[in-house]
């Protein structure tokens, strides 16, 4: 996909390949051209399924109701101004509050990938209580520091540009507290405007 290749052509490779375990699994893409492929296993836990918006991809396995996929959607559509980690969280959030996995909580992931071979986000929580809640937790303390230094990495689409990686580091850091606080006025600002006179 980092080449441009329809993500349906990587699926139609994965079908053809009779990998152990495969009917157990669920395999869902999207790029940054908003086009997407899925796959849910025939072996899954019921209920599963997935479902694909305008530009969303929704899976679940072990969901008590379809609705499950529903409200994961919703919140990943009605926010498309934030950053994808936050619609992922958010959408994992609405999917967990409508009903999540009919086995319980335990664990949770987030990976994102831009243009580079490396994810530019890797964040997951292996046993607690509150899964989603601490994977947010997570996603806030790395952008403190972690973000901004893979933003500094090297990048193909920064390959002529010499790096001093320490200058590089500190000036994102101040970007990103920047940014935050701006987008924390705008929210506060939105809230009260919502708010009843």
């Amino acid at each position: 996909m980092a080449r441009g290749d329809d993500p349906a052509e990587h699926r139609a490779r994965a079908d053809r390949r009779a990998t152990p375990g495969r009917d157990h699994r669920q395999l869902h893409m999207i790029d940054r051209a908003g086009r997407i492929a899925a796959h849910t296993g025939s072996a899954c836990i019921d209920w599963c399924g997935h479902r694909a918006g305008s530009a969303t991809r929704s899976p679940a396995t072990c969901s008590p109701e379809p609705r499950v996929l529903d409200d994961t959607a919703a919140a990943f559509e009605a926010h498309g101004a934030q950053p994808l980690a936050l619609r992922l969280l958010d959408a994992m959030a609405a999917g967990e509050a409508a009903g999540g996995d009919k086995r319980g909580k335990q664990a949770a992931a987030l990976i994102v990938y831009t243009t580079e071979s490396y994810p530019a986000l890797d964040l997951r929580v292996d046993d607690h209580p509150e899964p989603i809640a601490e994977l947010r937790r997570l996603y806030e303390k790395s952008l403190e520091r972690f973000q901004p230094f893979v933003a500094c990495l090297p990048a193909a689409r920064r390959s002529g540009r010499h790096h001093r990686p320490g200058r590089c580091i500190e000036a994102e850091v101040e970007r990103f507290q920047a940014a935050r606080a701006s987008a924390s006025r705008r929210l506060t600002r939105t809230r009260a405007g919502a708010e009843p006179a």
